[in-house]
């Protein structure tokens, strides 16, 4: 599975495709389109939300906080392109679309 390294803030994590990851955040959003809408929107809490689920710590709301605050810090420019990244990645299960249809042609 890939990982999705971001700095934000004077902070590099790595944000995990997860099985939890991937029904938290289709739960918290009622399902990716909206995640992606979220994102779009630039909504400061879904991007918060994200990079918590992605780094584990989703449920932690002093946790998602800081994030919001360090997002503040270092802008947003470089974050939301990997947030977004990540998300698709996510969405596919923790592999690039490449590596899916691989797979799929592999099955058959």
């Amino acid at each position: 599975m890939s990982d999705i390294e971001i700095e934000f803030g004077g902070e590099t994590v790595s944000l995990r495709c997860t099985l939890g990851a991937f029904k938290d955040v289709s739960s918290q959003f009622g399902g990716f389109v909206r995640a992606f809408q979220k994102l779009a929107e630039v909504d400061i809490d879904a991007i918060a939300y994200i990079i918590a689920a992605g780094i584990g710590k989703h449920k932690n709301s002093r946790e998602r906080e800081r994030i919001v605050e360090k997002l503040f810090e270092g802008g947003l420019d470089e974050v939301l392109p990997k947030v977004t990244e990540y998300l698709g990645l996510l969405s596919g299960g923790g592999k690039k679309r490449e590596e899916a249809q691989s797979d799929a042609e592999g099955e058959r």
